[in-house]
């Protein structure tokens, strides 16, 4: 049988006195009241307390769902981390690249484009697959279908329209390897732009004239830490860190380059190719193993490093976007396995900092066909204008006052 008995604790002093206010309060307040102040807890200053911490839940809040004041509306990581992401103000666009969907190719290399696919149900799953009219065959895609598509900010470009000068004056900045490096000089090439190449394995400037128009590609080796004679003849520093000081910013002077207005980076296929190096050099065979735990733990800190480099050099308010992976032709070696696991990393980074995601390479997942070496570097052509258009729609938002809030994952 269940026990009636009630136990009690002994007030000590604080308590009592705790107590005495509590009886204090209930005096002035309404009957109604007076049984809750009893009890202890719903004290006038407890009441005060718990307004306060309301009040403030209600402006971190609004702060997180209407943007700061700052203009280019960005929200710090440690906010991004403490109080979630904030949803999309409304007079910023959906953002296309998040949502699942295939590439249409058309006719020529700039119809190229990213479709997602409709919320909707399609036509032809109304119907039975024993009608000769349920499928067609014919490649070309219905006007319906690019409803939810990037507007064709390259194309558009390309034919110096008016409604690409707020590109006017604006520089994106790309830290990553030779793939950054081809987009950047094939996206030059199809706009009549001017390409000056500084070392292919060290930087490049690219210039669209008419709207004053810059992209920048530094080059790095990696997250390598040191200049270690076993990885490399090429020119020193190999590090991060003693390359952009020895080389990128100079350049960037030279150039006479500021700020960018967006920064893109990356570090994947030569972090592959380290760890193999490195294992070679200490007689390890682990050429065609996946990654242990302690080399990905590694390369997360190096990563974290990049950022807080980058944020050094540029400040906090600059965008910052991680571009991941695409797939190599094969998987000898265990390359693709490798790759992956890195960019899993990647990923869970940018999460966790509230950095998005520059996700180009995983829609071309299996389009090796348009790879010009046979392994990873994709050529020039259709893969150049979805590059194209996704970097300018992401500066577009980055520029948008309010839009680089919105949380990439929930659009």
């Amino acid at each position: 049988m269940a026990s009636n008995v009630e136990y009690y604790t002994p007030l000590n002093a604080e308590d009592d006195q705790d107590l005495q206010n509590d009886q204090d309060d209930s005096l002035q307040y309404p009957s109604h009241a007076r049984l809750a102040s009893s009890e202890g807890f719903f004290t006038r200053k407890r009441i005060y307390v718990l307004s306060a911490l309301l009040v403030a839940f209600a402006m971190v809040t609004s702060l997180l769902m209407f943007g700061p004041s700052d203009p280019a509306g960005y929200v710090s990581d440690t906010m991004y981390s403490a109080f979630g992401k904030p949803h999309c103000p409304s007079h910023c666009p959906t953002d296309p690249f998040v949502k699942s969907g295939l590439m249409y190719y058309g006719q020529y290399p700039n119809d190229t484009r990213w479709v997602p696919f409709p919320h909707e149900p399609m036509d032809a799953l109304q119907h039975p697959l024993n009608s000769e009219t349920t499928i067609s065959y014919d490649t070309t895609f219905p006007p319906e279908a690019f409803v939810s598509a990037c507007p064709q900010y390259m194309k558009m470009m390309s034919e110096g329209s008016e409604d690409m000068s707020w590109t006017q004056e604006k520089t994106v900045l790309f830290i990553g390897s030779s793939h950054d490096r081809n987009n950047i000089e094939y996206f030059c090439q199809y706009l009549n732009g001017t390409y000056k190449s500084r070392g292919g394995h060290t930087a490049g400037f690219c210039r669209i004239p008419q709207y004053n128009f810059t992209l920048v590609n530094w080059f790095l080796f990696g997250m390598v830490d040191g200049d270690y004679d076993w990885f490399s003849t090429e020119a020193k520093p190999y590090n991060f860190e003693g390359r952009i000081q020895k080389f990128m910013l100079p350049m960037m002077k030279e150039e006479n380059l500021g700020n960018p207005d967006l920064i893109i980076e990356t570090s994947l296929f030569w972090d592959d190719s380290f760890f193999q190096k490195r294992a070679r050099h200490y007689n390890i065979t682990h050429q065609d193993s996946p990654f242990t735990y302690t080399e990905l733990v590694w390369h997360r800190s190096r990563v974290h490093a990049l950022i807080h480099y980058t944020r050094q050099l540029y400040g906090t308010k600059i965008p910052i976007m991680f571009r991941t992976r695409h797939f190599r032709h094969d998987n000898s070696w265990n390359h693709i396995w490798r790759v992956f696991q890195l960019d899993q990393s990647i990923r869970a980074i940018g999460e966790e900092l509230g950095i998005k995601l520059f996700t180009w390479g995983g829609k071309l997942e299996g389009h090796t066909n348009e790879f010009y070496d046979g392994d990873q570097h994709f050529k020039k052509g259709p893969v150049t204008w979805l590059f194209g258009d996704m970097m300018l729609f992401y500066l577009k938002r980055a520029i948008t006052p309010g839009c680089w809030q919105c949380h990439q994952w929930r659009d």
